[in-house]
């Protein structure tokens, strides 16, 4: 076979080569415009804190605009009466919180501890007994009464806590006198003697900062918001509490829809104060307790509890708790039945202590169904 010639065969390559070579592709023409920075999808922000920035520590509710010096003034507990012939009473409507305790006569007396709202005026105020420092200790500072007898001035100097009276002076001890308490004439108030003793709150917490007390300690746990209350998520519907102390003292608590709150009433009559207003509470808290007698008349509740029961109404709801107080000085510990925190509607709140065993039982309804 005849061979091709050297010229021949580098044409033929450069022939091979050329017809593969690849075509030119022109990409499209493409325009990018820049968005209006109005139009950008900005990070959400977090979610708001519910919590106000500053509260009052014995509601739980918002202190803007509060003076230091007012968040800082110690929590002023009043011995008062709740009674028929004490009432109505002067200035109760304003305690921060109350606690309702049975004394002789199986009837009831108050200790109403106000913090954020001083009322001018508070009454009409009675004698200390022996179960208050158990009540009022963890508030860290002094209790305000009539005066007490040799035993609670002893239980009072006894457990190093202070007793301000009015038939105090001078001064002995952890006992004091003051000049916050007003005798009252009967154009005031028409009630016999024992019952026109009134209070200034503004100067008993003078006294109280004079004494040495510091700031008012946080005694419960707040819900924020408000609805996720531990009762209000938790909890069964009712429309009214009662509680069936004694013939001397049947208070009953009703739910009020519209206004959000519990009303109280006094066996079937509102529970009203001097001037008109119903005692409302945004916080209901029984607790049961265990009650015995000293001086063989003066009933005693044993509050330095462990693992106690009770109930916490809120919301028009109601959820059994259980309670713990390890001293006196120590707070209301209040836990579900699973042994969560309990927590409150922020807000004022009354505390019933209903005996429940020893030498006096009483009886709690929901809805006229017995507990």
């Amino acid at each position: 076979m005849r061979q091709l010639s050297r010229p021949f065969l580098l044409v033929t390559v450069v022939a091979v080569v050329g017809g593969c070579a690849p075509d030119i592709v022109t990409p499209p023409a493409v325009t990018i415009t820049d968005v209006p920075y109005e139009a950008r999808v900005v990070a959400p922000s977090p979610p708001v804190d519910p919590m106000p920035a500053v509260v009052w520590p014995l509601t739980g509710l918002s202190a803007e605009g509060a003076s230091q010096a007012d968040l800082d003034r110690p929590a002023v507990p009043i011995k008062v009466e709740n009674t028929a012939r004490g009432r109505p009473q002067k200035g109760i409507e304003h305690a921060d919180i109350v606690f309702d305790e049975m004394i002789n006569g199986r009837c009831l007396r108050l200790v109403a501890v106000f913090h954020s709202d001083l009322s001018k005026d508070v009454g009409p105020i009675r004698s200390a007994r022996n179960q208050d420092p158990n009540i009022m200790g963890s508030l860290k500072t002094a209790l305000f009464a009539s005066g007490c007898n040799y035993s609670v001035q002893y239980t009072f100097n006894r457990y190093g806590q202070m007793l301000i009276a009015d038939d105090f002076s001078p001064t002995t001890g952890n006992l004091r006198g003051s000049d916050g308490f007003e005798r009252v004439s009967w154009d005031v108030v028409n009630k016999a003697l024992e019952f026109r003793l009134w209070g200034h709150p503004e100067v008993f917490a003078d006294e109280a900062v004079a004494a040495g007390f510091g700031p008012a300690p946080r005694q419960f746990d707040y819900a924020y918001p408000t609805e996720t209350a531990t009762a209000t998520v938790e909890g069964e519907e009712v429309g009214t509490i009662d509680i069936r102390y004694s013939s001397c003292a049947h208070p009953h608590w009703a739910w009020d829809e519209d206004e959000g709150v519990w009303d109280r009433f006094e066996f079937d009559n509102p529970h009203l104060t001097l001037d008109g207003n119903q005692i409302t509470a945004d916080n209901v808290i029984l607790l049961k307790v265990r009650v015995a007698y000293t001086q063989g008349y003066n009933p005693e509740s044993f509050v330095v509890v462990s693992n106690a029961s009770g109930f916490v109404a809120t919301g028009g709801k109601v959820v059994p708790i259980r309670w713990t107080k390890s001293s006196r000085g120590d707070l209301f510990h209040l836990t579900t039945l699973d042994g969560e925190p309990v927590y409150l509607a922020p807000g004022q709140t009354w505390v019933e202590l209903v005996p429940s065993s020893g030498a006096v039982i009483s009886t709690i309804m929901f809805d006229g169904v017995v507990q």
